[in-house]
């Protein structure tokens, strides 16, 4: 289904994020868990049996394969958002594409702000904020390095709050579910760290939803033209901008 690119008020972004993992949780679900199970389950691993190897191979994992989940999962909410036939390999194989200046640009974001942090922490905040949709910015606009970051910078610009609050809630809304549920599973045996990790990885994913459909109500409120040509505009932008490949007869 193609959804209303349109500006959205705080509670739609919320209630759409969750609409759009609903209608599609089998592809974004999935998704998360290729990666995030496995390394969920070796730094749990890793803490309960106090193994420093396995601590280290974990962050190691997690340092490689993390991103490259965020990139496979924000090309599939981005395609779905744009109404784009979209599979779990699809957002894996599509990854290659982009990598190295999403890599890139995930680092220099890093170090500015942690230079921010450094200098001031106030900054840090206020910066890593202003770079928040980086990543839809990098997938649907194919924009890497500094100009992503500025082109984020100009999305937020005069709702720097909003967009604070839009995650902060975002988070909780994820984050406090999975800590009760997390606290079930630790009650069963052998399958509740599975369950746990499982857990983990899908409510993580949940801010990157509400970051994707986030920056489609920041373009519709800032690039103030006529939101039927804006839509148009953009889908024709993610239809270059996104890297998909065929979908394969095994999908």
């Amino acid at each position: 289904m193609a959804y209303n690119i349109r500006p959205l008020s705080f509670g739609e972004i919320l209630d759409s994020a969750f609409i759009v993992f609903r209608d599609h949780f089998v592809l974004l679900a999935g998704i998360a868990l290729v990666v995030g199970v496995p390394i969920e389950l070796i730094a749990t691993a890793g803490a309960k049996s106090h193994s420093g190897g396995l601590l280290i191979l974990g962050s190691l994992l997690a340092l490689i394969f993390e991103p490259v989940m965020i990139v496979a999962f924000t090309i599939a909410v981005a395609a779905i958002y744009l109404d784009r036939p979209m599979t779990i390999g699809d957002a894996y194989r599509s990854v290659g594409k982009v990598f190295a200046p999403f890599f890139g640009t995930l680092l220099l974001a890093d170090l500015l702000l942690m230079l921010a942090f450094l200098a001031l922490v106030v900054p840090g905040i206020y910066f890593g904020i202003c770079w928040s949709l980086v990543f839809p910015v990098m997938i649907v606009e194919h924009r890497f390095g500094m100009t992503a970051l500025r082109r984020s910078r100009q999305l937020v610009s005069g709702g720097w709050w909003r967009t604070l609050g839009v995650f902060v809630v975002a988070a909780l809304i994820a984050r406090i579910p999975a800590l009760v549920l997390s606290t079930i599973w630790s009650f069963i045996p052998i399958l509740g760290t599975v369950l746990t990790a499982a857990t983990s990885s899908i409510a993580e994913t949940y801010s990157l939803v509400v970051m994707v459909i986030y920056y489609f109500d920041r373009r519709s409120r800032i690039e103030d033209f006529d939101l039927r040509l804006l839509a148009e505009q953009i889908r024709a932008e993610g239809a270059g901008g996104i890297p998909t490949v065929q979908p394969s007869a095994a999908n």
